[in-house]
């Protein structure tokens, strides 16, 4: 029975449970590959990045989840710093720069399958795959600028799963971050590419005296 748990959390209990077993079943995460990959050299920096407040909303299948807000928004500062378009403040700032995430869980999980097939894991193997969309709203002395429905996906192999050779993989750790890098650097540099962050940007470097 699903229990509401993420598919990531998931992972993590069943691998848990293994290693206790003194089974290590091989666990790696990749990207999804239908999604365009963005690298930090696409995102114009500003020579004075705007000082923006960072204020974040996690979701699970669209309901709030304050539990993810904490890793959202640690992970996010680091991203838009990296940027070098946005520093994030917590006073004083020209605005507001506001995310939202929102996790569409995979309604399989590893409990469930495992427990249907009566295999081990790492005999079995399964994938699962964490879905994401995100909006963001940029505010700046009374200009705004937006994107929404930005989405990607992570996917972790757990057992006996084969990933093509051409995929870059890495530890299912930095599964959240490199996708939530990706989906924030893409939101940036689509609203660059139409001048809406731009126009936000102009006014706060010639305020009204």
């Amino acid at each position: 029975m699903n229990l509401g748990l993420s598919p990531m959390l998931v992972t993590c209990i069943a691998l848990v449970v293994l290693a206790g077993c003194g089974t290590r079943p091989p666990v790696k995460s990749f990207l999804g590959a239908s999604y365009p990959k963005v690298s930090y050299k696409e995102v114009q920096p500003r020579s004075t990045p705007l000082r923006l407040h960072l204020a974040v909303e996690f979701q699970r299948n669209g309901e709030p989840f304050p539990k993810g807000d904490v890793p959202l928004k640690d992970y996010a500062n680091r991203i838009l710093v990296n940027s070098r378009v946005i520093t994030p403040v917590e006073e004083g700032g020209e605005g507001e720069i506001r995310i939202v995430l929102n996790n569409i869980a995979d309604p399989e999980t590893v409990a469930v399958e495992t427990a249907h097939s009566g295999l081990p894991l790492w005999m079995l193997g399964k994938t699962i795959t964490d879905t994401y969309e995100m909006s963001v709203f940029v505010t700046a002395r009374g200009k705004s600028a937006s994107r929404t429905g930005i989405k990607h996906a992570v996917h972790t192999a757990i057992g006996n799963m084969a990933v093509p050779e051409a995929v870059e993989t890495f530890h299912h750790k930095q599964a959240f971050a490199r996708v939530l890098e990706q989906m924030l650097l893409q939101a940036l540099k689509d609203m660059q590419r139409s001048g809406d962050l731009n126009a936000a940007a102009a006014h706060t470097q010639h305020p009204q005296t």
